[in-house]
This record gives C-alpha cells, sequence and structure tokens, in this order.
C-alpha cells in the first residue's frame, strides 16, 4: 500500500509517492490529483492532496484493483 501526496511545489503541482517525486508537474491541480489518485487506484493506498500552504484538505483510501491478464492464443488450422 502506497501514500500518494498532491503537493504545490516550486509554483506547480506534483505528485510524490511514498517521499519519492513521481512523474511530471502539473499547471492546474485538478490534472495533478487525478494523476495521484489514478496511481493509488492502481497500486492500493492513500491518497493526500494538499492546498497551497501544504494543509490536507483532502484523502481517499483504495484497495488495489486485481490486475487483468491478456492471453493471446493462436489457432492454426
Amino acid at each position: 500500500m502506497v501514500q500518494v501526496h498532491t503537493i504545490h511545489d516550486g509554483g506547480q503541482w506534483r505528485n510524490r509517492v511514498d517521499g519519492l517525486q513521481q512523474g511530471t508537474a502539473y499547471d492546474d491541480r485538478s490534472c495533478a490529483v487525478a494523476a495521484g489518485r489514478l496511481i493509488v487506484s492502481e497500486l492500493g493506498g492513500t491518497f493526500y492532496g494538499h492546498d497551497v500552504d501544504g494543509h490536507v484538505v483532502e484523502s481517499w483510501a483504495s484497495s488495489a484493483r486485481p490486475r487483468r491478464e491478456t492471453v493471446t492464443a493462436r489457432y492454426t488450422a
């Protein structure tokens, strides 16, 4: 389970996964939040959305989604 924090850093929004910067910077907070929530939905864990001052203004938890594996079958006649 991971912790994802969307934070304001240097005039841009960034996601940190377990304390490490992840992905690109965003100019828009809502885009960064959507990316952070996607990480949590895929890996399982807790999302924390911060405001410009660093306060947590939203949080959300999810367990990991089961991954589907695609199997390609080849048929010969």
